[in-house]
């Protein structure tokens, strides 16, 4: 089945380059450690990047990421090109066959240990600076293999450790999060623009619990990176709000949603969607009316959050074809938006609202086949409020 809306785009294995650029590793750098070796001396850490999705952002560990591939990939073949896995340098860094991947000469093989990574421990803590291009940035890594952070104090770590400013105010997050462009240069993710605060903050808030096995420290920074796979993160990006106007023998619902995030809610990556469903009920707590019964986009667009793209006067084309912006009805960062629907029936005694968060449209598991695994179509019941009349 073909997919007519807005697919998932995952990384840059959107944009078909004619050139590869793979992340800048000088020549006779320290290898790069497995994560594994650095739970000896900070577990609850590794614990938590091990169960974060940078862990398992690979075509190995992530089966939406996974389909999303197989179907890029199926494109490239139909056009008669090579397919590659472009993808490969946010989602697996670490490859030590990565430009190999990125230009199709190699493919994921999950025999690799390299692969297997994700985006690990020492890829992050390695990054020396970035290199900023127009299509998408990509990263310097250090020689001597320092680990840096954000504020060094007096170590006894196995490891050199370095301060770097990166760590501080969230730039370090911008080489994989700042801006993709596809091949036709159509902005896919711009979080450059529609954010403009420190990542840190909020995605890596701190939690107890020390650094390192014996440091005096009783906090840490998080390290599960958690964002739209988490609901307590979405309660805290989203408000919810309902009450019902009278005016004579008329009566409204008025709903009000406000993006309480420092970027556009949903974020950046367009294969995120958010609706509001608004049911009527009577006494008896009967359905006698809702603002759409199967899909908010075509039975009430005002009400979802999402973005799409168009090539030609196709709209809701794959992000990898996307010649330009087809709609966005996200909200911008600390916009509110009044959704406002007339209540006919006398018969209505309460009225819902219910804020609904997806990492896929029901139509994108469908036509990417997506595995039905309880993650990649979770539906997230963001806020639910209810008026009585």
């Amino acid at each position: 089945m073909k997919p007519r809306f807005i697919l998932p785009v995952i990384a840059t294995l959107l944009m078909s380059l004619s050139s590869v650029q793979a992340h800048e590793i000088p020549e006779g750098t320290e290898p790069m450690q497995k994560s594994q070796q650095c739970a000896t001396c900070h577990p609850q850490i590794f614990k938590e990047w091990q169960d974060s999705f940078h862990a398992k952002s690979s075509v190995h560990k992530d089966s939406a990421h996974n389909a999303v591939h197989q179907a890029f990939s199926k494109f490239m073949i139909s056009k008669g090109k090579t397919p590659n896995y472009h993808c490969g340098n946010c989602h697996a860094p670490m490859s030590d066959n990565l430009k190999e991947l990125m230009s199709g000469e190699a493919l994921p093989d999950s025999s690799n240990a390299s692969q297997l990574e994700g985006v690990g421990c020492a890829f992050c803590h390695r990054i020396e600076a970035l290199n900023e291009g127009k299509s998408f940035n990509q990263y310097r890594l250090n020689k001597d293999g320092a680990y840096y952070i954000g504020r060094a104090t007096r170590s006894k770590a196995p490891h050199k450790v370095a301060e770097s400013a990166l760590f501080t105010d969230g730039q370090v997050c911008m080489g994989c999060h700042g801006h993709k462009l596809n091949s036709h240069e159509t902005p896919i993710c711009l979080m450059t623009e529609e954010g403009k605060s420190n990542c840190i903050t909020c995605h890596l808030p701190k939690v107890e619990g020390s650094p390192t096995v014996g440091s005096k420290a009783t906090t840490h920074f998080s390290h599960q990176m958690l964002g739209g796979h988490d609901l307590a993160m979405l309660q805290q990006a989203v408000d919810l709000e309902i009450k019902v106007e009278e005016q004579g023998k008329e009566r409204h619902v008025v709903v009000t949603v406000q993006n309480k995030t420092e970027h556009t809610f949903p974020s950046t990556n367009p294969m995120r969607i958010a609706f509001v469903k608004v049911t009527a009920k009577d006494k008896n707590g009967a359905v006698i009316w809702e603002n759409f019964k199967g899909d908010p986009l075509k039975e009430d667009k005002q009400a979802v959050f999402f973005k799409a793209f168009k090539a030609g006067d196709q709209v809701g084309v794959p992000s990898w074809q996307a010649e330009a912006l087809a709609f966005d009805t996200r909200l911008k960062r600390g916009e509110s938006k009044v959704l406002t629907y007339p209540l006919y029936s006398k018969e209505i005694s309460e009225v819902e609202a219910e804020l609904v968060y997806l990492l896929f449209p029901a139509k994108a598991i469908e036509g990417f086949a997506i595995p039905k695994d309880g993650i990649n179509d979770k539906r997230y019941s963001v806020a639910k409020k209810s008026v009585k009349m």
